[in-house]
């Protein structure tokens, strides 16, 4: 699953945090316009995992797309998803709110176990909520529930 980008990376990797998009549609560019929006480079997560909705147009969804990874940022490039913890840590996006799909929750763990596997420092991994100062529910995953799956 290595993107050919990530084969060489300069930077220590010791935190994987989880976040959610906030929407319940979109995907790796509609984030990255969102980013850009703000006056950041691009995308700020490593990787997005799609729902079945690329649109806000709910009445179509892509079961096909349920599930999906995608990539944002080159894991060798510092982040912008979790102030103070960027340069040390990779980014993960899940498109959505409160609600995840098991192809979503499948694909993250996929996502976190190559993680793991490519970066041997990696420590923890954590809900974007369970940062210190962090006042937001982000990423609205039980995420004891989620680092059970990956143990």
């Amino acid at each position: 699953m290595a993107n050919h980008v990530d084969l060489l990376v300069s930077r220590k990797i010791n935190h994987i945090v989880v976040h959610c998009s906030d929407s319940n549609f979109g995907g790796w560019q509609l984030i990255d316009h969102w980013h850009k929006n703000r006056g950041w480079d691009g995308i700020g997560y490593h990787y997005v995992i799609c729902n079945a909705y690329p649109t806000h147009n709910y009445k179509r969804p892509y079961p096909s797309r349920d599930g999906r990874i995608q990539y944002g940022r080159g894991v060798n490039e510092i982040g912008a998803h979790a102030k103070g913890h960027n340069s040390h840590s990779i980014g993960i996006c899940l498109i959505g709110t409160r609600y995840f799909t098991g192809n979503q929750i499948d694909s993250l763990i996929m996502v976190i176990d190559d993680l793991k596997n490519r970066f041997p420092d990696i420590e923890s991994v954590v809900g974007h909520c369970e940062l210190p100062d962090v006042h937001k529910d982000c990423p609205n995953l039980d995420m004891d529930y989620i680092r059970r799956l990956i143990a």
